[in-house]
């Protein structure tokens, strides 16, 4: 995951291949992660982002996904919804069977990074958040998306 100005990736607005959401299979948050939702990245609303529930109380948020190997690229844009509170700064894992994860930091006002992780032969691959710094407030929609987020 790099941080970028935009694009082929960044504009499109909806997922191009197998949406991620629909490939959903534990979750393990205090809120709605996984979810198909309407998520605004950088000013551009998403139809069909995955939201991704931030852990506020210490522990990181997961869902996991499941690929069954029949998928090569995890593809979209990575960012924090406008609702998200001004100093919050939250860690996204990203991990491919249960391997290291790919991490970025965010805040709210940072641009959406394209995001484009293998998954080649993968069984599954895990997103995690959890708040690094600054305060949570209640919110019943996830702070952190990934808009087009598809499977390839």
């Amino acid at each position: 995951m790099q941080r970028s100005d935009g694009g082929a990736a960044a504009d499109r607005t909806t997922p191009t291949g197998t949406p991620l959401h629909t490939r959903l299979s534990a979750a393990n948050a205090l809120g709605p992660t996984g979810q198909a939702l309407t998520a605004v990245l950088g000013g551009v609303s998403y139809q069909g982002a995955t939201g991704i529930w931030v852990g506020c109380d210490g522990a990181a948020s997961s869902a996991v996904y499941r690929l069954a190997g029949e998928f090569s690229t995890l593809g979209g844009v990575l960012g924090l919804q406008p609702h998200t509170p001004e100093g919050l700064v939250v860690r996204i894992g990203i991990a491919v069977d249960g391997g290291r994860a790919e991490t970025a930091l965010l805040r709210r006002d940072d641009p959406p990074m394209p995001v484009s992780v293998s998954v080649r032969s993968a069984q599954s691959v895990t997103i995690s958040a959890v708040a690094e710094a600054g305060a949570c407030i209640p919110s019943g929609m996830p702070y952190a998306a990934i808009g087009a987020g598809s499977l390839t």
